[in-house]
């Protein structure tokens, strides 16, 4: 695909995708940052990075207004530049293209003046913003070099990013079973797969590949290099109305990111008819999943899941009053508190005995273990299959909600109601 810009920003049709994209980028990476550094309470002294691996120019030129708005690495850089607070946030701005980088560096001087960064590696990089213009093998080899901190990686293609990135990217950073302090942001374009734009011709509507033109053959492997594999083919490619076929390439596509992360939330975006964009957040931090979902609800009027404590709670002591025994006072059983936790906190309702925020109910793991056993005994869990990237015999987890229902009387959390562009911008949404 030919590039083309406007000045320095990168032209792109799509007044509403792009547009609506850079908006909540800018309100999220803020959000983020807030509470990845420690907050106001650690005067955000830890360190961080938002590292954007398809960075473009900072600056994206839409076509169909005229307008040149702030991409998602130029959002970077504006927290970075005009918050005094963000001395140790990173930003690692990696761009492929040579005509792309020389833009992004025109962008950087003129939007925010001598910066200070550096180019290539440095010991000492008082600015914090590394531009990288590098392809993603060699990229990653100089990021190692940094001490990033909690660090949010973006994937922003122009079309999709092949698993295999994916891959390369969660094997440097995410060394131990669902190590927290890595998140990534993956943008999927969901309708254009079945829809097409410009000259990419739409995913078939039959398995069988001798009826595939020459166009939608390439849009097949291209496919393929998203899921990296095959396997997403028959569930896909079939004559279901488009808006179930893309419900099932998201939900595919999630299975093979739970390899890596125990949470994968994506969020809906529909900023026109027919048109439907996600972005997927993947974290092993439950409260940060949880708050990132409370974010979405926020500027999409979508309701925040609230389930009530109380009467849920005496449902599961008239069940269960056995697991009271020999506790006194306000105590209360670890089963109680595990299952609690899951269902308010833990994405899809996924957990094992490993999860984080279970350490501080119970410290020893062959208690959690046990209490997870119990759960699944009562009908409350049910075993999960996915296989993780560190091929490590790990009993995973994943609520029974049917049960959850009818015994505890609490639906799930409904489905997202995709957020459309709208008159009034996001900040006003957002405030």
């Amino acid at each position: 695909m030919a590039l083309e810009f406007v000045q320095d920003a990168i032209s792109l049709s799509g007044l509403t995708g792009s547009r609506l994209k850079c908006e909540v980028i800018g309100l999220y990476y803020p959000f983020w940052w807030k509470i990845t550094s420690g907050g106001r309470t650690a005067n955000h002294a830890w360190h961080t990075a938002i590292v954007e691996l398809d960075a473009g120019t900072g600056e994206v030129y839409i076509k169909e207004t005229k307008v040149t708005i702030l991409g998602s690495s130029g959002h970077a850089l504006n927290l970075k530049r005009s918050n005094p607070n963000t001395r140790n946030l990173k930003v690692v701005l990696v761009e492929r293209d040579v005509a792309c980088y020389e833009h992004l560096k025109r962008v950087m001087a003129r939007r925010w003046g001598n910066v200070g960064f550096t180019e290539g590696p440095a010991r000492y990089n008082p600015s914090n913003i590394y531009p990288l213009n590098s392809e993603l093998d060699n990229a990653l080899n100089f990021i190692d070099n940094i001490k990033l901190g909690n660090a949010l990686f973006f994937f922003d293609p122009l079309r999709s990013v092949e698993y295999q990135a994916i891959e390369n990217v969660a094997r440097k950073r995410i060394t131990e079973y669902y190590r927290v302090g890595t998140e990534f942001i993956i943008f999927v374009f969901t309708s254009d797969w079945f829809l097409g734009r410009d000259e990419f011709v739409g995913l078939p509507s039959k398995i069988d590949e001798s009826a595939w033109s020459v166009e939608q053959s390439r849009a097949v492997a291209e496919a393929d290099g998203l899921f990296g594999d095959t396997g997403w083919r028959e569930q896909t490619l079939t004559n279901a109305p488009i808006y179930e076929r893309e419900e099932r390439l998201i939900e595919l596509y999630r299975d093979r990111l739970h390899k890596w992360f125990r949470y994968v939330l994506p969020m809906p975006f529909n900023p026109k008819r027919n048109q439907i964009f996600h972005l997927i957040l993947c974290s092993n931090f439950e409260i940060g999943v949880r708050a990132t979902r409370n974010f979405y609800c926020g500027i999409t009027g979508n309701p925040v899941y609230a389930p009530d404590n109380k009467r849920t709670f005496n449902e599961f002591k008239k069940h269960h009053p056995e697991t009271f025994r020999g506790l006194r006072g306000n105590r209360r059983p670890i089963q109680w508190l595990m299952l609690w936790r899951i269902i308010t906190d833990h994405e899809e309702g996924i957990c094992d005995y490993l999860c984080r925020d279970f350490e501080g109910i119970e410290q020893d793991g062959v208690m959690r273990q046990a209490a997870l056993e119990w759960l699944e005994n009562k009908g409350y869990l049910i075993r999960q299959n996915y296989t993780n990237a560190w091929q490590l015999p790990i009993q995973q987890y994943r609520l029974n909600w049917t049960m959850i229902k009818d015994k505890l009387g609490i639906d799930p959390p409904i489905p997202f109601k995709p957020l459309s562009l709208k008159p009034r911008s996001l900040k006003e949404i957002s405030q």
